[in-house]
């Protein structure tokens, strides 16, 4: 069942096979398949800043916000935590 706290679009990618992450520039956008990681931005409160280990990175923004660069099988148990309000992946930016 997907994670409520989760941005639908990050719910999709990593409920995606890697044929369908390969074919696509918005589910991968995030990803790094060498270390099976993704880069996500976090709204939290409180500290997070504990919970640095060998498999989640914060980089604390302003105002609550945060880059997490999280393992992919922690991603559940990090939204899970009471600190973190709404997780969501990077998007695309592109230039007209």
């Amino acid at each position: 069942m997907p994670n409520a706290k989760l941005e639908n679009l990050l719910n999709l990618a990593l409920s995606a096979t890697e044929a369908e992450m390969q074919k696509s520039h918005v589910l991968n956008t995030g990803y790094s398949p060498v270390s099976k990681t993704w880069e996500l931005i976090v709204k939290y409160h409180g500290p997070l800043e504990r919970l640095e280990s060998e498999v989640i990175h914060i980089e604390p923004l302003i105002n609550g916000y945060a880059i997490a660069t999280v393992r992919e099988d922690f991603i559940d148990a990090f939204a899970d935590l009471d600190e973190v309000e709404f997780v969501e992946k990077p998007k695309r930016l592109y230039f007209e």
